[in-house]
């Protein structure tokens, strides 16, 4: 009992996902004993009966029932709601004819004067009748009782309302009217529609005129004009950050470009800088000789050809070299500035043998030779299902077109 108040002092979300469990537990519990629990309802006759709900309210109830000695079963069974008899109908249609015009008030006090949008429901509520609508003139209100302002003036438009009242197979019809006006008005709103009135009248009498003149005075007060703000310069703020932004974007983008086709460069550079490499040393070069005499091959096939940075990396190693910086630490250098994993490993394979000696150097490029060549192996292939893939897309193109050619005089034909 201690160990289980220290877990409860120590977790308190404990204590309280426990409380919620057992509410939760008991109610259920109560629920199910009072769903459950109840017999049979029976009539004056003492027969078993099911109650129905009130008209349209149709339901279904599940039921255990057992024939005899047969096994007990479950059966869903529907029960409709309660309808009316040939007598009640009508008295209901009367009933509904006398509430139907206040239900379709909504904010108006009265039909005699409707200045907000009707409420033209479709159903009678806790009735189970249905209502059609016809509308005359249709110009200032729709089928839902939404107002068309524009249609309406301040002398007020009749409006004759038609309410076709059904119940299954029975109908009625109930005709009123109703005065529509346009919805009121704000004092300012009031004073912004004289106006208009003013601006229009002032430009029919100035329609030979070079300027149209505007009001100075409504209802005694002073008008007071100014030019609207101009937001043109708003969009020339958007169209320029827009572009700033997409200029960075689209430079940074450029530059992983670069640096990805740099990367590829390298990489399939990379098997014929070992093969070289590894031919002169095998010819009795030492590591200096040999890096020299690729860079001297290099500028001398170069000239007038973009760069390869494996390449140039390898002339800017010679020239520190040249400039007198350790031969070991300018190889270690090359191959961190190269980026690329077998590029490090060959620039620090390089130091360690000037450091130990030549001494498994030939073997080591024979292996690396072998590698790189798989590895180029393998990106070229990688390269030619990239350009699959981008050939893909024009082949769609193309495709989308000729459906295109085929199809749509096809259809026209058909229209016709």
């Amino acid at each position: 009992m201690k160990k289980l108040k220290k877990i409860i002092r120590e977790n308190p979300d404990f204590l309280r996902a426990g409380i919620i469990g057992i509410i939760a537990f008991t109610g259920a519990f109560c629920l199910y004993i009072s769903d459950n629990s109840g017999s049979v309802m029976t009539n004056e006759n003492a027969q078993k009966i099911l109650k129905r709900g009130q008209r349209g309210e149709d339901s279904t109830q599940r039921m255990k029932v057992r024939i005899g000695d047969s096994e007990e079963q479950e059966l869903d069974i529907p029960v409709a709601g309660k309808e009316y008899s040939e007598s009640e109908v009508q008295q209901v249609f009367e009933q509904a004819a006398e509430d139907i015009e206040e239900l379709i008030l909504g904010e108006n006090d009265s039909l005699d004067e409707v200045r907000y949008d009707l409420n033209l429901i479709t159903e009678i509520p806790e009735s189970g009748l249905m209502v059609a609508w016809e509308i005359e003139p249709y110009e200032v209100m729709d089928i839902t009782g939404k107002l068309q302002k524009e249609a309406l003036t301040t002398k007020g438009t009749q409006v004759k309302l038609t309410a076709a009242l059904s119940y299954g197979t029975q109908k009625a019809v109930h005709e009123f009217y109703a005065r529509v006006f346009p919805p009121p008005l704000s004092q300012e709103e009031q004073l912004m529609e004289e106006l208009q009135k003013e601006i229009a009248q002032s430009d029919q009498q100035t329609r030979t005129d070079s300027y149209l003149v505007l009001p100075q005075k409504l209802e005694g007060e002073e008008v007071q004009w100014e030019y609207g703000t101009n937001t043109r310069a708003f969009a020339i703020l958007v169209l320029g950050m827009g572009a700033a932004v997409m200029i960075l974007v689209s430079g940074r983008q450029r530059k992983k470009e670069k640096a990805e086709r740099e990367a590829r460069q390298m990489r399939l550079d990379y098997p014929q800088i070992i093969n070289k490499f590894n031919l002169y040393v095998r010819a009795g070069m030492t590591i200096r000789q040999a890096w020299f005499r690729i860079v001297q091959d290099y500028e001398k096939n170069q000239k007038g050809k973009p760069g390869r940075k494996a390449y140039e990396e390898m002339a800017g190693t010679m020239h520190q070299i040249q400039g007198g910086v350790p031969e070991g630490e300018c190889y270690e250098s090359y191959g961190a500035r190269c980026g690329i994993a077998v590029y490090r490993k060959f620039g620090l394979m390089l130091a360690q043998n000037l450091r130990k000696g030549p001494k498994g150097l030939t073997d080591f490029l024979e292996r690396e030779a072998q590698e790189a060549f798989e590895e180029r192996k393998n990106l070229a292939r990688k390269l030619g299902e990239e350009a699959e893939t981008k050939l893909m897309i024009p082949l769609f193109l193309m495709l989308i077109i000729v459906f295109a050619i085929v199809i749509v005089p096809a259809f026209f034909s058909i229209q016709i």
